[in-house]
């Protein structure tokens, strides 16, 4: 009989001005098993970047104090995060679809089966497994104020 293995869930950190899309960003990555640290702004990315070294960074490209293209170069000048994968995020459509050196881009609003695709291209096998049920009952449980979501 195998013993299941144990996934170590992936470390993301997410960066958005909006408050509102990082909380819905941050609300998806956990529910698929994900452990998440929030920035809001590129000062912000790039100490997590280097303090906690993520798995994946998700960022918006409109950030305040430093610019999400200005803080991919200063994470890829570091020679230990230079294959850190960086997807990034904007509402304004790109016809370069990898700004700054990023590893990957999605136009918001996000299709989140894209986000998917991303996740299991960077991050294969670092998710948790979760019954569809075990979702709809947490869901469930937060929306009656019985359980917190997250």
């Amino acid at each position: 009989m195998r013993t299941p293995t144990k996934v170590n869930p992936a470390l993301i950190v997410i960066a958005d001005h909006d408050e509102e899309e990082r909380c819905l960003l941050r609300a998806i990555l956990k529910l698929k098993g994900f452990n998440v640290i929030e920035a809001r702004d590129g000062r912000e990315v790039v100490e997590l970047a280097v303090g906690k070294r993520p798995d994946l960074l998700v960022m918006d490209l409109k950030l305040p104090r430093v610019s999400g293209v200005a803080a991919i170069r200063q994470i890829r000048k570091m020679v230990d995060l230079r294959n850190l994968p960086i997807v990034t995020l904007s509402s304004v459509r790109r016809r370069r679809r990898r700004p700054g050196r990023s590893t990957a881009h999605l136009d918001k609003p996000i299709e989140y089966g894209e986000l998917d695709v991303l996740l299991d291209r960077f991050l294969p096998g670092r998710r948790l497994s979760l019954k569809r049920g075990a979702v709809v009952d947490r869901m469930r449980g937060a929306s009656e104020g019985k359980a917190k979501l997250f």
